[in-house]
């Protein structure tokens, strides 16, 4: 039985990429599902893409096979790659730690390749689109049950790129932290759980700058137009505004440190 794939990328859906790529998956493996996780990461964000997946893996399908492309090292010296986590989660991207959280989420790393097989990536291949000609048709022959190990030569899987995960820093009254990514509803989300700001007795507020933000169990539990905060869908804060855009209200954008107190 033919293996989904869950595809990921900073492509956007503008241009032809993403289309494309499907195309070739069609051709090699026409009985293929895809699943668009998103094509939506920020331009050359591998650790916001890192994110995503690392978050995506638990609701993923058991049997699936992982394509993510987020390759700003693009016809480099960095390795495209197919990895087997303990799990049996196949992931297939380039080695610049896109990939880490996710096979990490997965039970780690059990094995890895190289792809360079001539019968596995399109000929010649593109210095600029391996999404294509390396990635999409790896994935592709990893659906149809094509052995790991006939899509090139080993890779030691300590060898592959990670990328840390943020994590709050928790001191009594405070809570230091990382704005982790901003959706399209403006939404900040934050590398802070609820149990990190309970830790350090903020529980039911604390002040952001010259503000104070409360906690709401819900979107409209919160007052229209104010910051507040919830537990969003995968455990962390996430400040919010009922009704309208926290990162328009705080100026707050991914990458940025933050302290609660």
């Amino acid at each position: 039985m033919t293996r989904p794939i869950v595809f990921l990328t900073d492509y956007g859906l503008e241009d032809e990429f993403v289309g494309i790529c499907h195309a070739v998956i069609a051709r090699i493996a026409p009985g293929a599902r895809v699943i668009d996780l998103t094509h939506g990461i920020p331009r050359q964000d591998v650790r916001r893409g890192a994110l995503v997946l690392g978050r995506a893996v638990p609701y993923l399908p058991a049997d699936a096979v992982l394509l993510a492309v987020v390759d700003p090292g693009v016809g480099s010296a960095r390795r495209s790659v197919a990895v087997e986590a303990a799990s049996g989660l196949l992931l297939v991207g380039p080695d610049n730690g896109l990939l880490s959280h996710a096979f990490e989420a997965a039970g780690g790393a059990a094995r890895a390749v190289e792809i360079a097989a001539p019968e596995v990536v399109l000929q010649p291949p593109s210095r600029t689109f391996h999404g294509r000609d390396v990635f999409a048709p790896a994935a592709a022959h990893l659906a149809l049950g094509r052995p790991l190990e006939a899509l090139g030569p080993g890779v030691e899987p300590a060898s592959l790129v990670r990328l840390e995960v943020p994590r709050a820093r928790v001191e009594p009254g405070r809570v230091a932290c990382e704005v982790t990514g901003v959706d399209r509803f403006g939404n900040v989300q934050l590398s802070a759980t609820p149990a990190d700001l309970a830790a350090a007795g903020l529980g039911e507020a604390f002040r952001l700058g010259h503000r104070w933000v409360r906690f709401a169990d819900t979107f409209a539990d919160a007052p229209p137009g104010e910051v507040a905060a919830v537990e969003d869908s995968q455990g962390y804060v996430a400040l919010i505004v009922n009704g309208g855009s926290a990162a328009q209200a705080t100026g707050l954008r991914a990458g940025d440190e933050v302290l609660l107190a």
